[in-house]
């Protein structure tokens, strides 16, 4: 996927939850002091926060990119088809976007995220995560969907597919991305794919290999995601578990269906 490094990232650091709460209750406590005063109402300096309220879809849409050279750039808003992609192409989406009853999309909402097509035959995932891989065939070729959540585990930027090469200097993984045992399916030459990559800080995850891991205290969140390769990140990318009606992915957000809600809500937001 050919862009630059505007059109994905943007950094932005994990939320801490108890400190979000101490500054909510401390700008409260503020707010009751003006109360009365000549200066100003706590209301008119602490409006109230606002609320998304609509359907909450969970397809998987195109984001809509500043570069309008980007393959999917024309397809900014559409739902997320298997029959939209060639191999080894990846796409930047929301997911989980409300929609206000005229069914325009409402903006902000919406989890950035990503989606990847590979061939199925690299893929390897725990037991459990197996069913929430969409397959389907490219081109005569079988091909596996990937849907990740676009928030790097190290500082919260937006990683990138195929934005441009990885420099050999980046090349000191801890682990050998298993993208580049890509093979040309014409030719059977060998076609090394570069990982996923965070130009923020060079994070980079392997989109073919999933693993568990945990999110460290205070979240102690237990995930599935792809592996890490190279830091400074030093756990998985979140994966989101992905299904198909018709053409169209859609993504899991419940826990009972492999989704991770405490990860996609409380981290980065």
């Amino acid at each position: 996927m050919a862009g630059d490094a505007k059109d994905w990232a943007d950094e932005d650091r994990p939320a801490d939850l108890g400190r979000r709460r101490f500054l909510k209750t401390t700008l409260t406590m503020g707010a009751i002091g003006l109360v009365g005063t000549a200066v100003a109402s706590a209301k008119s300096i602490l409006p109230p926060p606002f609320e998304f309220k609509g359907t909450v879809d969970d397809k998987f849409r195109y984001g809509r990119p500043d570069n309008p050279s980007l393959w999917f750039a024309p397809l900014a808003g559409q739902p997320v088809k298997t029959s939209d992609f060639a191999l080894w192409q990846g796409a930047a989406c929301l997911w989980r976007q409300t929609f206000d009853d005229t069914g325009k999309a409402i903006p902000g909402s919406g989890y950035p995220a990503m989606v990847i097509c590979v061939d199925a035959s690299l893929v390897k995932a725990p037991p459990e995560f197996e069913p929430h891989i969409v397959r389907a065939d490219v081109g005569g070729v079988p091909a596996a969907f990937i849907a990740l959540y676009s928030r790097c585990v190290h500082f919260c930027c937006k990683p990138a597919w195929h934005v441009q090469r990885i420099p050999d200097t980046l090349h000191d993984y801890v682990a050998e991305p298993r993208t580049f045992l890509a093979t040309d399916p014409a030719t059977g030459a060998p076609d090394p794919q570069d990982p996923i990559w965070c130009l923020c800080h060079n994070s980079q995850y392997d989109p073919v290999t999933f693993v568990q891991n945990v999110h460290p205290p205070p979240a102690n969140v237990t995930y599935i995601g792809a592996q890490y390769v190279h830091g400074p990140a030093t756990r998985a990318l979140p994966s989101i578990p992905a299904r198909l009606t018709g053409t169209i992915l859609e993504g899991l957000y419940d826990p009972d269906e492999g989704g991770h809600p405490e990860w996609y809500s409380a981290y980065c937001r």
